[in-house]
């Protein structure tokens, strides 16, 4: 893709993202009318319904744990999606790592073209990996994990005989269907019974990245090579209230309404940790914007909507 400059800004994304949305809920035509990106706070203003103006700022709290093995993993990445055709926003889970070397890289290409559409819209990008379960002793009913699968260790209590420890360090997300989550638990306890388990027991699985087709414009992948701990978690609301200041010129910006997009990583969008980061903040930061909502994981999550009727392109017309 001609003239397109790598890694990609993820506000860019993040924005896209959210006119969809936008559009779509007020059922109103779209169109970008300026905008100032490059930096962690992205600021413009969009044409709505082709009569009024609507002002945003796009915070994107990703740039401040940016490094630059990671910027240069995922600019090879993008630009190796653009090259075979494909416009995508590609979520990278938390503590998962960007593939640099070969086959590694190839096999994210197959996976993202042969990514599989969700209902809400949304596409997996699903790559095999194997997990590993080992008998550590014969009392107890409790399956021990690392990894992907660490929060769900509570389902095989009293479902397997003795203690066991499940490997699950190359799974980072598991699919979104329930019938698919609940067929691998299943597999796990199955596996738990087998006299081979004393030593390990691979177990198939697949990793699913969530993806937005982006339809036109270039790729971008998004995530953060910060590890998910309480440190991060004080490091998001510090570098947060300092990007929201950073933000409040956009309530000036002479517009019928004004909307604030916060961008960030998180592995499944209900776990996001933005909107509890907002809600607990001086609401004096985010005042003056009309609608607030946070892009995560694929999903735009509105914080405020204005009540119906209340904006100008939600009135009917005459």
């Amino acid at each position: 893709m001609s003239g397109r400059s790598y890694p990609a800004d993820p506000a860019d994304a993040g924005f896209r993202l959210f006119l969809r949305w936008f559009g779509a809920h007020y059922a109103r035509s779209t169109k970008l009318s300026s905008g100032e990106w490059g930096g962690p706070v992205a600021r413009g203003t969009v044409q709505v319904g082709r009569r009024w103006d609507l002002a945003f700022a796009i915070v994107n709290t990703l740039a401040p744990d940016a490094s630059l093995d990671w910027e240069a993993a995922r600019a090879a990445i993008e630009q190796r999606l653009d090259d075979a055709g494909r416009s995508l926003a590609l979520w990278v889970p938390r503590d998962a790592a960007l593939p640099v070397d070969e086959p590694r890289v190839e096999e994210l290409l197959a996976a993202a073209a042969g990514a599989r559409s969700l209902e809400d819209g949304r596409l997996e990008v699903r790559r095999p990996v194997t997990l590993h379960l080992r008998r550590t002793s014969t009392t107890g009913s409790v399956v021990t994990a690392l990894g992907g699968m660490a929060p769900h260790w509570a389902q095989f209590t009293n479902r397997v005989a003795g203690s066991f420890q499940l490997n699950s360090l190359q799974l980072h997300r598991l699919p979104a269907d329930d019938d698919e989550r609940t067929e691998l638990a299943d597999r796990i306890v199955l596996a738990a019974g087998q006299p081979e388990v004393d030593g390990s027991i691979p177990i198939a699985s697949e990793d699913a990245w969530s993806a937005n087709d982006l339809e036109e414009g270039g790729s971008c992948v998004l995530g953060t090579p910060a590890r998910d701990d309480d440190e991060q978690a004080a490091a998001l609301r510090r570098n947060l209230r300092k990007l929201l200041k950073e933000a409040a010129p956009a309530r000036d910006i002479p517009a019928a309404a004004h909307a604030l997009v916060v961008l960030g990583a998180s592995t499944y969008a209900e776990e996001e940790k933005l909107t509890w980061a907002l809600r607990g903040m001086d609401p004096t930061l985010y005042a003056g914007f009309d609608i607030i909502a946070v892009v995560a994981d694929g999903i735009v999550k509105p914080l405020l909507t204005p009540p119906a009727q209340s904006l100008p392109w939600d009135v009917p017309s005459a």
